[in-house]
């Protein structure tokens, strides 16, 4: 009689311990949405000759944006769990722009600090942040790991992208009078009018602020807490919708895999 007590004190306590009242941890995030590519032209008056002219502007198509993400999470409430959620990732493209006579002129941005993480070898990145309340109802159905699935609100923040018309508002007249050559109308002065164009657009880029808006998200997960030990792993699917991103973006789906310290 005493071991079949034993052995139940110690099941129900097992289980008790097997799903964590709150937790915090760190994530890896992959995301499949992808950035549209994005073809444009900007008119100007040659200052060198008066004609009436066109420069192109391409901005390159990419996906599969790759970040980090934060998660604090309460599982002790009755019939529900709420988690917190705060991911960034970004994915790298490219924007060339095209000059009539002259052909694609890629743009070169500084590598100097805080730049140097986000511009390298002309490619600017696109970031993506996201902020998550969710709330899911878990289905404790098997020892140790706890699946759920929910709903929740999302804040996104997003970074500008360098196409058309990001570019239309750095090249004025009086800068495309710096960079054409008066000796040669239509050309460039010299390779340093690409890097000029790139220093153009980072301080532009300097001075804009994030797209901001509220959508919300659909989450499946699964969570795995062995019994005493305080630490736990986690993966999520989210699908995410509405919000303020770049309307050449889709949200795709994100993964988060990670783990962190349980009680």
């Amino acid at each position: 009689m005493k071991k079949i007590l034993f052995a139940a004190t110690f099941a129900l306590f097992a289980s008790t311990q097997a799903f964590a009242i709150i937790g915090v941890g760190a994530h890896y995030i992959t995301n499949t949405g992808s950035l549209g590519a994005s073809t444009g032209s900007i008119d100007f008056n040659n200052p060198i000759t008066g004609d009436a002219e066109k420069i192109e502007v391409n901005q390159g198509k990419s996906e599969g944006l790759q970040g980090l993400g934060f998660k604090l999470w309460i599982d002790f409430l009755p019939l529900i769990d709420i988690e917190g959620t705060f991911n960034i990732a970004a994915v790298r493209y490219n924007t060339t722009l095209i000059f009539p006579g002259i052909g694609p002129v890629p743009l070169s941005f500084p590598v100097e600090a805080p730049y140097s993480m986000l511009f390298d070898d002309a490619s600017p990145i696109y970031g993506v942040a996201m902020g998550d309340v969710s709330v899911t109802y878990p289905f404790d159905v098997i020892p140790i790991i706890t699946p759920y699935a929910g709903l929740g609100f999302s804040y996104f923040f997003s970074t500008a992208v360098v196409n058309s018309d990001f570019v239309k508002d750095v090249l004025t007249e009086d800068f495309l009078n710096s960079i054409l050559d008066p000796t040669n109308p239509g050309a460039l002065t010299d390779g340093s009018a690409s890097k000029g164009i790139g220093d153009a657009v980072v301080n532009k880029l300097k001075d804009s602020g994030y797209e901001t808006g509220i959508g919300g998200h659909i989450i499946i997960g699964v969570r795995i807490k062995p019994p005493v030990i305080p630490v736990a792993a986690y993966a999520n699917c989210k699908r995410y919708f509405g919000g303020n991103t770049n309307s050449k973006f889709d949200k795709g789906f994100t993964f988060e895999l990670g783990g962190g310290f349980a009680l």
